[in-house]
C-alpha cells in the first residue's frame, strides 16, 4: 500500500519543525568530508525532431543548442559543498580531452581537487541527444575507455588515499563502475574511511558488473529498487521482503532505496522508513539519485531522526528532478525553502 502525501506530510509536520531540520543543516559545517568517484561530463544536445529520413530508416532532427554539465562524482561533491566549509574530491580524468578547464570552472572554490591520470583514455562524456520541444531524451553516445585501471595506477590512488582517509569524517564514494574504483581500492576505502557511504550504480555500460555488494559493509548505502533487486536476483518479489533478505544476506545495517514515483524506502537497525514523493512535476531524473545520496549521506552520518532522512533526502532528489540535467546543484537555501514549502 502506498502512502498517502498528505497524511505523510502531516506526520511529519507533528514530528519536527524547521528550526529543528536547519539546526542540522547547520551542524554539517565543521564535517571533513571527501568524496570519490567517476568524473563524468554531461553533453546535452537539443534538438527539434524533423522525421523519418527519405532515404534511411532513421530519425531526422535539426540542431537547437547544446549544454555541458558537470556529472558523476562531480555532481555529489558540488551538492556536498554547499553544506560543509571544505571538501576534498578525489576523481580520475583521461590523459587526453581532460576537459580539465571545464571541471576546474564547474567547482566552488571550497572543493579541493585531486585528480589522477588514466592512460589512453579520455575524461569520460555523455552526450545525449532531447527533443526541444518536450525534453524527451533520443539516445545517448558515450565517450570513455572503461577498462580497469593499471596496476601501477592503482598503487598510486592506494598510497594517496592510505594516508589521506584517515584526515576525514566522512568518505562518500560514488561509484559508476567505468573502471576506477577496484577491489584494491575498495579496500582500502573500507579499511581506512571512519565513515563510509556508497552509491555504486549500476547503468547501461556496466550492467551486471557493478553491484553493491562489491562492498563488504558500508556505514550507509543508497540504491535504486534495480540496484537491491539484481544482487540477489529477486526480480518480482515484494521489495519490502527484498530488502530484509538484502539486509541478512549481505549484513548492511543501514541504507536508503530509492523507488522512483513511488518515493523512497529506509532501512535502519531492522526498521523501515517510507517516504513517498513529494513533486508533482518532473523536467530531468538524471542526477535525482545523487542528489539523494549526497545528502542522505550527510544526514546518516550526523544520525539524524531515521523519519527525517528518507523526508529530507526525497526533498533534494525533488529538487534535482526539477532542473534539466545537472546544471544547478541541490544548494542548502533551495532545500530549506523547498522543505518550508512542504511543511507550510
Amino acid at each position: 500500500m502506498r502512502l498517502n502525501k498528505e497524511k505523510y506530510i502531516g506526520k511529519i509536520k507533528k514530528g519536527f519543525n524547521i528550526a529543528k531540520i536547519e539546526y542540522y543543516l547547520e551542524k554539517l559545517k565543521s564535517l571533513k568530508v571527501l568524496v570519490i568517484g567517476d568524473a563524468i561530463i554531461d553533453e546535452y544536445v537539443f534538438v527539434a525532431t524533423k522525421g523519418r529520413a527519405i532515404k534511411d530508416p532513421i530519425l531526422s532532427v535539426g540542431y537547437r543548442n547544446h549544454e555541458i554539465y558537470a556529472g558523476g562524482v562531480l555532481s555529489i561533491a558540488r551538492h556536498v559543498s554547499d553544506y560543509v566549509n571544505k571538501i576534498k574530491l578525489v576523481t580520475l580524468v583521461g590523459d587526453h580531452e581532460t576537459k580539465m578547464d571545464f571541471i576546474k570552472k564547474s567547482l566552488l572554490n571550497n572543493i579541493e581537487l585531486k585528480t589522477f591520470t588514466k592512460e589512453n583514455s579520455p575524461t569520460i562524456v555523455k552526450k545525449r541527444y532531447i527533443s526541444y520541444y518536450r525534453n524527451d531524451k533520443l539516445f545517448k553516445v558515450e565517450y570513455m575507455n572503461d577498462e580497469p585501471i593499471s596496476k601501477h595506477l592503482t598503487d598510486e590512488i592506494v598510497n594517496y588515499l592510505d594516508e589521506e582517509l584517515p584526515k576525514y569524517d566522512l568518505v562518500i564514494v560514488g561509484d559508476f563502475g567505468h573502471g576506477f574504483i577496484n577491489n584494491a581500492i575498495r579496500d582500502v576505502l573500507e579499511k581506512k574511511s571512519k565513515f563510509l557511504s556508497v552509491n555504486a550504480q549500476s547503468n547501461s555500460s556496466n550492467m551486471g558488473y557493478n553491484y553493491v555488494n562489491h562492498y563488504k559493509k558500508p556505514d550507509f548505502a543508497t540504491m535504486d529498487e534495480q540496484e537491491v533487486r539484481l544482487p540477489l536476483m529477486k526480480r518480482f518479489e515484494d521489495i519490502k521482503e527484498v530488502i530484509i533478505e538484502f539486509h541478512n544476506k549481505l549484513g548492511y545495517s543501514k541504507f536508503l532505496v530509492t523507488q522512483g514515483k513511488y518515493g523512497s524506502i529506509f532501512f535502519n537497525g531492522g526498521n523501515m522508513y517510507e517516504s513517498p514523493i513529494l513533486i508533482d512535476t518532473v523536467i530531468d531524473t538524471v542526477g535525482a539519485g545523487d542528489a539523494v545520496f549526497a545528502i542522505g549521506a550527510l544526514l546518516a552520518y550526523l544520525k539524524v531522526d531515521n523519519e527525517l532522512i528518507p523526508f529530507i533526502a526525497n526533498c533534494a532528489g525533488g529538487i534535482k528532478a526539477n532542473i534539466m540535467g545537472n546544471k544547478e546543484s541541490v544548494t542548502k537555501e533551495k532545500l530549506v525553502s523547498f522543505i518550508k514549502n512542504i511543511l507550510h
